[in-house]
């Protein structure tokens, strides 16, 4: 029987309803430079096994029926591409004055909302084996030195309130190079991409000291842009990151505990 306009109209419609519709897109930027486990490889590539929070975002996406977008750069690129609305959000950043400037965080009470969060990172003083310095956890003593820190983190200002000189440089490899070298009296890090590095260039004689400099809680900050035109986009993303990271978290730690 041959098919009227209306029939065909019908069954496109029906295969339209039929395939999954994706309500958005969100085009993530985030650091070349890995951090693991929250997110691994180096330069423009995105492993297979891209990290932590790489699958957080992932699954919280698909989740909204959203699809993301991911591209991966230097840190001070990252955050000129949100700062300019080229990009929508960037991914594991700490809250500060100045980002909040130009970027959205998930906010409660004047305040970045930590269950809203995509991970808590701490941060530690590395130095060399043969090195005097101490960390009461307030103050340095017998500092004789610069302290190291990764290009654009954020750490880099808190350490320069307590009286220290700091000195940027890219990347996990260079500043472990440069302490090693005695060219800085000391290293901050995350913890986390700072032992493993350690474990895989087979450094012993660097050391990490007893007490951590801070904890910080990184999200994934919005473009003022992206956040004025699709709030509720936003919104239900870090409702469904702080739901998955609670109830896949485990689950996702252990995977990249075995591949790191």
């Amino acid at each position: 029987m041959k098919k009227t306009p209306l029939s065909k109209a019908v069954a496109i419609a029906l295969c339209w309803f039929a395939m999954p519709v994706l309500s958005c897109s969100i085009n993530v930027v985030y650091n070349e430079v890995a951090s693991p486990p929250y997110y691994l490889g180096d330069g423009e590539l995105i492993p297979k096994n891209p990290g932590i929070a790489v699958e957080l975002v992932n699954m919280a996406a698909a989740k909204i029926k959203c699809k993301v977008k991911w591209e991966r750069m230097p840190n001070r690129r990252v955050q000129n591409e949100i700062l300019y609305g080229k990009a929508d959000a960037m991914l594991m950043f700490s809250f500060n004055a100045e980002r909040a400037g130009y970027a959205v965080y998930p906010m409660k009470d004047d305040n970045p909302d930590p269950a809203l969060r995509l991970a808590a990172l701490t941060y530690r003083v590395y130095v060399r084996n043969d090195s005097p310095l101490q960390w009461n956890g307030q103050e340095f003593t017998q500092l004789n030195g610069a302290i190291g820190v990764n290009a654009a983190y954020s750490v880099a200002k808190e350490i320069s309130k307590l009286g220290a000189t700091v000195e940027e440089a890219p990347g996990t490899v260079n500043n472990l190079k440069k302490l090693r070298l005695g060219r800085i009296a000391a290293y901050v890090m995350q913890d986390l991409p700072a032992d493993a590095m350690i474990e895989d260039m087979k450094i012993t004689d660097v050391r990490k000291l007893a007490l951590p400099l801070s904890t910080k809680d990184y999200y994934l900050p919005f473009s003022k842009d992206f956040y004025a035109k699709y709030p509720d986009v936003a919104n239900n993303l870090w409702k469904e990151i702080a739901t998955l990271r609670q109830t896949r978290g485990k689950e996702l730690i252990a995977k990249y505990g075995k591949l790191s």
